[in-house]
């Protein structure tokens, strides 16, 4: 236990630090670790022995936040026409060609894995970033680098309030199962509480920025609370989502970078759906704070 917590602290304290410094390359930096790990991660629980297959992988998805920082360069080369729809196709044949390596042991679905644990999570990871840069996309919207650290903070929020709160209220009050085939210490009085909570601390964090930081305020909590109920039930469903993904390949974690706590993907499971969910769902309605 005491090394869980310990762990658990330092890699809060690496979070902490990667948002302070989220307008330097640090932040960059700290998206490839995450997109490269976690992919890894994902690529060996399934079982994948294709060296090429990994390597390739784990190239395209630590370039992932790359490409968003700086592919804008790309698309002023005369003569090329590498718009990002392109690439994912070159990338997806180049992947299906090297299954022809090592064909014995290289199963589609492993490759299929690969796609999505290579684009998908990366691209989560980058719509941090995307976030982070808000008032660059929204110039008339009057957004501000303050509006970037409370969308991300926001993300965060709703899956660790979820999470935690899930845990205690499961915890003390938890009779009914929630699924218990796939994780059998969820109870829907948790998740009822999980979404409870991510309301409260969403609401509560908008409220400190639109007193005390934004310049602006707008006053608009409906969004917020419609937004914290749709991510904490996108939340759980991610986190179950994983726990289905490691019963199928008959492991207890994804990785044992983080001792006490798994690899990364068991700490960021749930974020990466919740990432996902908030981009579209602030994209489609184009909500103001």
């Amino acid at each position: 236990m005491a090394k869980r917590i310990a762990f658990g602290f330092l890699w809060l304290f690496i979070g902490i630090s990667a948002l302070v410094f989220m307008n330097t390359w640090l932040f960059l930096v700290f998206a490839m670790f995450l997109c490269f790990t976690a992919t890894y991660e994902l690529n060996r629980s399934s079982g994948l022995k294709n060296k090429p297959i990994m390597i390739l992988s784990l190239i395209a998805s630590a370039l992932f936040p790359v490409y968003y920082e700086y592919g804008n360069y790309l698309q002023k080369i005369e003569g090329l026409n590498l718009k990002t729809e392109y690439l994912i196709v070159v990338y997806i044949l180049l992947l299906c060609f090297l299954m022809l390596h090592n064909h014995k042991e290289t199963k589609f679905s492993q490759v299929a894995f690969v796609i999505v644990s290579s684009l998908c999570v990366p691209f989560s990871f980058t719509r941090l970033m995307y976030f982070r840069d808000i008032a660059e996309y929204y110039p008339d919207k009057g957004y501000t680098n303050a509006h970037g650290m409370f969308l991300i903070l926001l993300i965060l929020f709703s899956a660790c309030m979820t999470d935690t709160f899930a845990y205690f209220v499961g915890s003390a009050l938890g009779k009914h199962k929630l699924c218990p085939e796939i994780s059998p210490k969820k109870t829907i009085e948790g998740a009822i509480g999980g979404v409870i909570g991510c309301v409260i601390g969403n609401v509560g964090l908008y409220a400190v920025y639109n007193n005390f930081i934004f310049d602006n305020p707008v006053n608009n909590y409906i969004p917020i609370v419609i937004a914290s109920v749709i991510l904490s039930v996108v939340g759980m469903c991610g986190d179950l989502t994983a726990s289905l993904i490691k019963r199928n390949y008959g492991i207890k974690d994804f990785g044992n970078l983080i001792p006490g706590h798994g690899g990364i993907m068991d700490r960021f499971d749930s974020i990466v759906f919740v990432t996902i969910a908030f981009y579209a769902v602030f994209n489609i309605f184009e909500v103001s704070i």
